[in-house]
């Protein structure tokens, strides 16, 4: 008997290419939760439930690559990275990179991300006085890529953010381009600016004291098996990955965020009785995020709408099964987050924004492979914690002290690039609370 094949429909590959998220959502809802489509020459099946996304991601994980067209291209720009390597050479990398991520390591990091959160609303605090809208995603960006830099690289970039900002949005915009001119100078830019970062780290690095930063705890950390710590190559790989994948997905996740905080006044309302429930007017710290449940369901479900990594790619090693369906060696498997948190089954009017979807009492019970906006598996991003602490505390820094208002006539629509982020500026008008 010939192995059973997903259904594959024909004649809407143009589909892909004008708008991929209402693809892959139509294709699901028509077809199944296994479909084949052709994004290249050679076909591949979309995954589509928390089962499937087990399978691929955790319990037969070794059968899949990462080897895709985009992450190639990916890995061709900035080498050996902890996204772009595989196999006993990823293990190495992320068993060198964990202790930045552990909760002794995040717990000294609150003050670094409320002091630059800080700076920006005082920024704001002059836009409110003068009438001027702010510009949302830029403001993210510049205040994601502060705390980056001084929080995970252990510096602090003072002028050059601003010249380091521009070079990084170029260069996540055009990432697929990599033969662009102006894809080219920004990754010039970014590659000055890491280096000067990679030099400026050394020189501070204190063999007698346990650093704080990734950076200072790669420079000192050495390979078990060879007892060699990582050179500047792979140090500027880790660098470059980071600024590009890291700062720029929780810059967007916070820029929906807030924009859909200005949607939803009734949800800021609540949030902001909580906070000073809580809080009574205090800046957060790091002991209070247990406490901070509020922010953290709000951060959750702009997550769920909107996950910057909307797809994941993987490559069938060898044959094998997902649900009742073939999969030959070599089958591209696609997994949206974007579309299975959309999962009607799994998801009530899932179009609508509904913190509360993450209460205790709600979230038990939910399949755990329905939500995936961090990816899952062992390859599930390592700064999954931090983009949590660093977003309830700037969200709650935030409604404390600003209303946030859309400028009327002002529709926003997702743009998938390397990030899901918004299609154009977000301009707001900000209010003192």
């Amino acid at each position: 008997m010939a192995p059973k094949l997903p259904p594959t429909p024909h004649g809407r590959d143009r589909e892909l290419l004008r708008d991929p998220l209402s693809f892959f959502l139509s294709l699901t809802r028509q077809y199944g939760d296994v479909v084949c489509y052709r994004p290249a020459p050679e076909p591949a099946y979309l995954v589509n439930h928390p089962d499937y996304i087990r399978h691929v991601l955790l319990d037969n994980n070794r059968n899949y690559s990462k080897a895709t067209y985009i992450n190639q291209m990916f890995k061709a720009t900035v080498g050996d990275s902890l996204l772009t390597s595989e196999g006993e050479t990823w293990l190495r990398q992320r068993r060198l990179m964990q202790p930045a991520f552990n909760q002794q390591s995040l717990s000294q990091l609150d003050s670094v991300v409320t002091f630059q959160a800080r700076r920006m609303l005082d920024s704001w605090q002059e836009a409110a006085y003068q009438g001027r809208p702010i510009l949302l995603a830029t403001e993210m960006s510049a205040l994601t890529l502060a705390i980056t830099t001084r929080a995970l690289f252990g510096v602090n970039m003072g002028d050059e953010l601003n010249r380091v900002g521009k070079a990084v949005d170029m260069g996540t915009a055009l990432l697929e381009r990599p033969n662009n001119p102006r894809f080219r100078a920004a990754f010039q830019t970014i590659e000055e600016v890491v280096q000067d970062i990679i030099s400026t780290r050394r020189q501070s690095v204190d063999e007698a004291s346990e650093p704080g930063d990734l950076l200072g705890i790669l420079m000192r950390s050495r390979f078990e098996d060879t007892g060699l710590g990582m050179d500047d190559a792979g140090l500027r790989s880790q660098v470059i990955t980071l600024l590009l994948a890291g700062h720029d997905t929780t810059a967007s996740a916070l820029t929906w965020t807030f924009y859909l905080l200005s949607q939803h006044p009734e949800v800021v309302t609540r949030l902001r009785q909580d906070l000073q429930t809580i809080l009574n007017g205090r800046t957060p710290v790091y002991a209070d995020l247990p406490r901070l449940e509020n922010p953290r369901m709000v951060f959750e479900e702009s997550l769920r709408l909107y996950p910057p990594a909307w797809v994941l790619g993987r490559v069938a090693l060898g044959d094998d099964q997902v649900g009742e369906y073939f999969v030959p060696a070599g089958t591209i498997v696609a997994i949206s987050p974007f579309t299975i948190h959309r999962h009607l089954r799994f998801w009530d009017d899932p179009e609508r924004f509904d913190p509360q979807r993450f209460t205790p009492e709600r979230s038990a019970g939910r399949q755990r492979f329905a939500y995936i906006p961090f990816g899952a598996g062992p390859r599930q991003c390592i700064g999954n914690n931090f983009a949590m602490l660093e977003a309830q505390l700037i969200i709650t820094m935030v409604v404390q002290r600003f209303d946030l208002s859309l400028i009327p006539d002002h529709e926003i629509k997702p743009e998938v690039v390397f990030v899901l982020r918004p299609d154009r500026q977000i301009k707001m008008t900000v209010t003192s609370t």
